[in-house]
């Protein structure tokens, strides 16, 4: 069994995309902890919709019980990735799905291991589950999501396409 949590950002591009079905299928389970999911909620649109409708079946609700560390990890990162990362921690997690690269920084130390959405997308193209990711990263930026060109690049030659 691999155990994924997930955090707001990569959860709402995904949605964004209609590729939340790449999330379901990397994990046997995929849980997001309640800050994340009030993030989700707090801008109705047709992502949170997608969303609500994953958290009705595959995606489930985990709680972290180290308060005192999500208190002091929200003092550098925001409600929803303190305590994914907290609960992933807790929970022995195989991976965290992050996006911020200060929650992952914080992620790795903890000795936790990130995949964020262009991994998601990586992963899938070289499974075949794609049929190409230029297309995909360029739906991610028209939605707001940003990643440094260095990053774009390496993930496009990955996946062959750069």
């Amino acid at each position: 069994m691999t155990r994924w949590i997930v955090d707001a950002s990569p959860l709402i591009f995904l949605a964004k995309l209609d590729r939340l079905d790449l999330l379901r299928r990397s994990a046997t389970e995929v849980l997001l902890p309640a800050a994340v999911l009030e993030e989700v909620r707090r801008l109705p649109d047709e992502a949170s919709a997608r969303v609500e409708e994953a958290f009705g079946s595959w995606l489930r609700m985990g709680n972290a019980g180290d308060r005192s560390t999500v208190e002091v990890l929200d003092l550098d990162l925001g409600p929803g990735e303190a305590e994914a990362i907290v609960l992933a921690r807790e929970m022995r997690a195989d991976r965290i799905v992050l996006d911020d690269q200060d929650a992952r920084r914080f992620a790795r130390r903890l000795g936790l291991v990130p995949i964020g959405t262009l991994g998601i997308l990586l992963a899938a193209r070289l499974r075949g589950e794609i049929q190409e990711i230029r297309g995909e990263i360029d739906r991610l930026q028209a939605q707001g999501f940003r990643a440094s060109q260095e990053l774009l690049d390496a993930v496009l030659r990955e996946a062959g396409e750069g």
